[in-house]
């Protein structure tokens, strides 16, 4: 699903839906979506994207590397594509990132 085409107001709307028939991952990744899309981020753990990387989030996706490879099972986990000022592209646990900025990033 192409959350990015969605309005605020109209995710919002869905993950009541999805909180209601009981997808509680579509419901974290919508939640997530909301609360990192556009948002400049900063990496602060991990061992693949350098610590300190400071880029926009460009992309949020649920996923399960697990050997059951279900997306929307108990071993999924949100991931976070970043772009950097040079334009490369970084992607990472949406657990290795913090929001940076303040209220005028919101």
């Amino acid at each position: 699903m192409d959350y990015r085409s969605m309005s605020r107001e109209r995710l919002v709307e869905l993950k009541e839906e999805l909180t209601i028939l009981g997808h509680a991952n579509a419901v974290v990744e919508i939640s997530d979506f909301l609360d990192f899309y556009g948002k400049t981020v900063k990496v602060v753990k991990g061992r693949k994207v350098p610590k300190g990387t400071v880029g926009e989030v460009f992309w949020v996706k649920r996923y399960d590397n697990s050997k059951y490879g279900d997306p929307w099972g108990i071993y999924s986990v949100t991931k976070v594509g970043i772009r950097d000022a040079e334009g490369n592209a970084h992607f990472t646990s949406i657990d290795n990132v913090e929001i940076v900025g303040g209220e005028e990033n919101v």
